[in-house]
């Protein structure tokens, strides 16, 4: 049985993702944002890039010192040893995009959509878009 919730980690896809984070970091980022943030807007997310894509950011999030309230222990153990660090605007950038892909045309959305727990699931992404933007 896999993990499925309305939060940004509470799924196998961005467990997987943070794990990954631990031994790439920023070229992880890099590589899960760039793309997203270039789509057009015809194209549309497929679920496991969207829950990627809301992994990543809340790490860009994180990094720049606006997590997650109960970060997952490897996140936690990440800044631990690597905040405070500069994000780069790019990074920043990339991710309010992406997040706002997510929320916009996404696998991911249409799936909350069905459920009955959409509101929640929309709560933690405008949370997590609240703290990209409070970023200078």
């Amino acid at each position: 049985m896999g993990a499925w919730g309305p939060g940004n980690f509470e799924n196998d896809a961005a467990q997987d993702w943070l794990y990954d984070f631990g031994e790439n970091d920023f070229r992880l980022i890099d590589r899960t944002l760039a793309g997203v943030a270039a789509m057009i807007e015809a194209d549309e997310l497929d679920l496991f890039e969207a829950q990627e894509v809301l992994a990543a950011a809340e790490c860009v999030a994180a990094a720049a010192g606006f997590p997650p309230d109960d970060p997952p222990q490897e996140l936690a153990e990440w800044l631990a040893e690597n905040s405070p660090m500069p994000v780069k605007p790019e990074y920043i950038e990339m991710a309010r995009k992406a997040v706002a892909r997510v929320l916009a045309k996404s696998e991911l959305r249409e799936l909350w959509l069905a459920g009955d727990k959409f509101v929640v699931w929309e709560t933690a992404v405008h949370n997590l878009q609240s703290r990209l933007n409070q970023i200078q």
